[in-house]
This record gives structure tokens, sequence and C-alpha cells, in this order.
């Protein structure tokens, strides 16, 4: 709820100023861009993460890569 109060004051302050000087330069868009990936990387592994533990609270074995055969050499 505060953080909603705050961007509706910083929108109000905004509109009453008729012009705002900014500037964006090469690496700022780089860096947004760098935000970005990693949102959507950690909301990924975040997704993994809570399905992992989703299925060993019912007891369903993740699946793995493993093609059937034995390892042991005898």
């Amino acid at each position: 709820m505060n953080l909603i109060r705050k961007i509706a004051r910083i929108s109000m302050l905004a509109a009453i100023f008729k012009s705002l000087f900014a500037y964006l330069d090469p690496g700022s868009g780089s860096l947004i861009v760098q935000v970005l990936v990693a949102i959507v990387v950690g909301i990924l592994a975040t997704f993994r993460f809570w399905k992992a533990r989703l299925l060993s609270l019912f007891g369903i074995e993740p699946k793995t890569d493993d093609d059937g055969e034995d390892d042991d050499i005898n």
C-alpha cells in the first residue's frame, strides 16, 4: 500500500512539471536489459525450486535423464 502511495506522489509531481530533463545513455539501456534478464531468470529458478518441493511433498520423484542401464561393471 505504501508503494502505491509513493508511485502516486511521483506521478503527480511528474505531471506538475512541464518538462523533465532526462538522459539515457547506452549504459543505462544495458543496465535495464540486465535487470530484466535477471528478473526472468530469478522467476524461472524460483518456479523450478518450488515445483521440486511441491512434487516431493506428494512423493513424486522428479524425472531424471537415466536411460535405465546399470553403471556397475561386474
